[in-house]
């Protein structure tokens, strides 16, 4: 078997799984008009962690200044982070450890197929927020960096917003406090819960510069097909290749032909 065979076996789950979602091509109109519905969407608004969105970690997850002074404070992500650090921080992060005393990232090593990028993806979820029976919705946000998915989650009831609390394997680990490092977790995985009522997705990056992306000839319809939906939350998922990725700007506005 050659080496790209072993590859093909080894590829990660979640860059099988991203094949499902709908590529956004870069935006070259004016954005669509309409009320953000998506708390600190620039990503401004915080202290130690963005104001609406889960915690940074300071290990995968950043918020930072971006070298480019039209976009002010961004999201940072590396995926090149070993799992087993990971997990173990990641427990620390949901107990309420500061994303200010995050330890030192750890070396990894080639092929990297026990990273985060490998395994897990680096997950980072906006609050939650209402949405409307019969509306549909444009999800837009700024790249830069490797290819990333971006999820719009629906769901009936309020979700649980605690850290990690979607992450199934991470969970897995968290309950299982005799462990003194994380399960093993096989390829093909599926490392998130599944308790939403709905969710559609898009892919969004590439080039290492700032773009817009949006899955503009089809909007989302949260309630189309599951009219008991009444929040949604994004999520925004980097994982493979191992590397760094950045995000600005996320909007979500109600759909009005224009």
């Amino acid at each position: 078997m050659t080496d790209r065979q072993v590859r093909n076996l080894l590829v990660p789950a979640a860059l099988l799984a991203s094949s499902l979602a709908l590529a956004a091509d870069p935006i070259t109109k004016p954005l669509p008009p309409g009320k953000n519905l998506i708390p600190n969407g620039d990503f401004e608004q915080g202290e130690v962690t963005p104001k609406g969105w889960q915690s940074i970690d300071g290990l995968s997850s950043f918020w930072v200044q971006d070298e480019d002074p039209r976009h002010g404070k961004v999201l940072k992500f590396d995926t090149d982070v070993l799992q087993s650090q990971g997990y173990v921080w990641w427990k620390k992060i949901r107990a309420g450890a500061s994303p200010k005393d995050a330890p030192k990232k750890e070396p990894t090593q080639e092929p990297k197929y026990d990273t985060l990028a490998g395994l897990d993806g680096v997950w980072f979820w906006s609050d939650p927020v209402p949405v409307e029976p019969g509306k549909s919705y444009w999800l837009s946000l700024d790249v830069k960096g490797p290819e990333i998915m971006v999820w719009l989650v629906g769901y009936e009831n309020k979700p649980d917003t605690s850290f990690g609390a979607d992450e199934g394997a991470f969970i897995e680990y968290v309950r299982d406090s005799s462990l003194p490092k994380p399960a093993a977790q096989k390829r093909g995985h599926s490392p998130f819960l599944h308790n939403y009522d709905w969710k559609g997705q898009l892919k969004a990056g590439g080039p290492n510069e700032w773009k817009t992306y949006s899955r503009r000839e089809k909007p989302f319809s949260p309630t189309a097909n599951t009219p008991n939906v009444r929040w949604v939350r994004v999520l925004l998922y980097p994982y493979w290749p191992p590397g760094i990725y950045y995000v600005d700007n996320v909007r979500l506005v109600e759909y009005k032909p224009y």
